[in-house]
């Protein structure tokens, strides 16, 4: 018995968390390579070393994946201080190189040397397609800085090799990423970059992108649906997912044929962002006026955001719910009490169809049928349910109202 824990503990050293284990970095100069605080890490890694996100067979592993910050030339390295010994521990070590090389495209160099030398070529990198917007952002260290917004297609000279490499970003920090069929000539990529500079001259890093699909809708508009957004860890929290995705809705508002303006399993961050950014855009809008808001969600709002800005029903009437919140004396008892039931009747709709339907099931089911179901519509626990969707979602529109407030005009 003691034999087997003794061999179940050696066994378990030789296991690492692979979130841990896989080392990024984005470099702009050679010095990077050295310095720890460049160093990000996976959020997610179970696509490549399975759900518990672990890897066997090695002791103090290190998966290098090091990009230059403009092309995203790669630098692939795996460092370990110790590997089982097949012969003499009958285990076999995972094969970490064969993982990663199934997500990374090849092209990647193993050599310190060479990436150095692929880092000096990244002075001739310039950001792919045509330039939609510049903006700048403030930093206390290093004064303003700014960025592009680019859109870019497959027809651009190298940016298909260059989005391969990107897109394995996703794998590392989405949850449920997967790559897109790039042949497929409906995906519009939006680009953001930071100017830096080396040596007196101006470079460009990849800070993030989103992909957007154009789906058909009969009989001659589009309506693009984002699929993919990613903004890299090291630029995260500044602010530039809003600008992305801003610039994205002005692009599509001047093409004639684009009906609205969708998102494919948006994640929650995603929504809250999308929010933020619907709000702002309508703000300007007449029908969205902070004196027509008591009123109530009408068609003239529907039409002006859908005509206007390509938003959708559906995402309008969030907008005019947050606005309303905003513009509504939450003190005062009776508004407070008109604003939640408007919200809780929207709230309510799915029960409501779910009422629809059981009363349409009572007709044609026998009384023991009807118990099982019975059980799934507690009013009570309706109340509940709704009471608290109402609460999560009024906590959400006042972190979007405080964003607005901070915003710099």
């Amino acid at each position: 018995h003691s034999a087997v824990t003794a061999v179940e503990k050696k066994l378990a050293e030789y296991k690492c968390d692979t979130n841990e284990a896989i080392c990024l970095k984005l470099v702009r100069f050679p010095e990077d390579l050295e310095d720890d605080s460049t160093t990000f890490h996976p959020e997610y890694s179970h696509q490549s070393f399975g759900d518990d996100e672990v890897a066997f067979g090695y002791k103090g592993l290190q998966i290098q994946l090091f990009y230059t910050a403009g092309n995203l030339s790669t630098l692939f390295k795996v460092k370990y201080s110790s590997k089982v010994n097949e012969k003499f521990d009958c285990v076999e070590a995972d094969d970490i190189e064969g993982k990663i090389r199934e997500i990374i495209p090849a092209g990647f160099t193993c050599n310190t040397d060479d990436f150095i030398s692929l880092l000096e070529k990244d002075a001739n990198f310039k950001p792919f397609g045509t330039l939609l917007h510049t903006y700048t952002v403030h930093n206390e260290e290093a004064g303003d800085l700014t960025y592009q917004i680019h859109k870019a297609d497959m027809t651009c000279p190298g940016f298909q090799e260059y989005h391969e490499r990107l897109q394995t970003f996703l794998m590392w920090f989405i949850e449920t990423a997967s790559f897109i069929d790039t042949d497929d000539d409906r995906w519009d990529f939006f680009l953001l970059f930071e100017k830096y500079n080396k040596d007196g001259e101006t470079l460009y890093a990849t800070v993030g992108y989103m992909t957007v699909y154009n789906y058909y809708v009969y009989p001659d508009k589009t309506r693009p649906r984002v699929s993919q957004m990613l903004i890299l860890p090291p630029f995260q929290g500044e602010g530039h997912g809003a600008q992305l995705l801003e610039a994205v809705h002005r692009f599509y508002c001047n093409l004639p044929k684009v009906q609205d303006i969708t998102a494919e399993d948006p994640s929650e961050s995603y929504v809250k962002l999308r929010d933020y950014v619907l709000v702002k855009l309508c703000q300007s809008l007449t029908s969205f006026a902070a004196d027509k808001l008591h009123l109530g969600f009408s068609a003239e709002m529907a039409a002006e955001a859908q005509e206007k800005l390509k938003i959708n029903k559906k995402h309008a009437r969030r907008v005019y719910e947050i606005l309303r919140l905003k513009a509504t004396d939450m003190s005062d008892e009776e508004k407070a009490k008109a604003y939640r039931l408007e919200v809780k009747k929207r709230l309510f709709g799915p029960y409501r169809k779910n009422q629809r339907e059981l009363t349409k099931m009572r007709k044609c089911l026998r009384p023991e049928e009807l118990v099982s179901h019975m059980g799934q519509m507690d009013t009570q626990v309706q109340h509940e349910e709704l009471e608290k969707s109402y609460q999560d979602l009024v906590a959400d529109y006042r972190r979007t109202i405080e964003r607005l407030a901070t915003q710099v005009v």
